[in-house]
This record gives C-alpha cells, structure tokens and sequence, in this order.
C-alpha cells in the first residue's frame, strides 16, 4: 500500500509539470502576439496611467508579496488610496490577487507585465524605481 501511495503522488507530480510547461508555452505564445502589436497595446497602457504617478507607484509594488496594507506602508500612502488604485488596475486587468495572508489579499502584476514591459516603461516615464519609490 505504502508504494501505492508513492506511485500516485509521482503520477499527479508529473501531471502538474506538464501543465505547468503547457502553460508556460501559452504565455510565450501570447507575450509574441502581444509584442507583435506593442505600439497598439501601449496607447491603452498610456491612458490607464495617464499621468497619475501614484497609480504608477502602486502597480509597481504590487510585487505578489504585498498586501494592500503592505503596498501603502512601502510607498507612504493612505491605505484608501491604494486600495482605490489596485481596484482600478484590477479592472484594467493589470493585476491580480494571487493569494490571501490571514484574511489578507496578496497582489500583483500579471504576465502581461512582462510581456509589454509596462513596469520598464513606468519607471522610465515617472523616474521611480521597481518597487514604486522615486529615484534619488
């Protein structure tokens, strides 16, 4: 029985790692559509932004390690503010909550962050670092 036990759990190991790796492979597929259509996708980044430095600071620290709480301690902010500017990103589809610590929401940026290069293109425009805070 004991073997039994050990052979299902490699079984359903090696299950979740095909997965994993198929949705590895769709995110590569979609990141090259995207790219493909940067400039396209870019104006929409623009207006969802637009010139709110705040909006920009707080999609930059939602880092998938932070709670709201967290994000306003880091960046010096009321928690109102942010929880206001994460529920917008989350509405844009930018973020996301990936996990939940003691009744707590955990944010962070989606792939698509990475795909269009959106926080290099937010710290570059609004001269902050990764984590949202301005640059000295």
């Amino acid at each position: 029985m004991p073997g039994d036990t050990t052979d299902r759990d490699q079984q359903i190991l090696s299950r979740l790692a095909r997965i994993e790796h198929k949705i590895d492979s769709i995110e590569q597929t979609n990141a090259f559509a995207l790219r493909a259509e940067a400039e396209k996708h870019f104006e929409t980044v623009r207006k969802i932004f637009g010139k709110s430095k705040r909006r920009a600071q707080v999609y930059l620290a939602a880092n998938g390690a932070r709670t709201v709480q967290e994000i306003a301690d880091h960046l010096g902010m009321k928690y109102q503010n942010v929880s206001r500017e994460l529920a917008a990103l989350l509405q844009e589809g930018l973020t996301e909550i990936i996990d939940s610590q003691g009744g707590a929401n955990i944010w962070s940026k989606k792939a698509v962050d990475r795909s269009l290069r959106i926080s290099q293109f937010l710290q570059e425009k609004f001269f902050l670092t990764s984590s949202g805070l301005p640059k000295s």
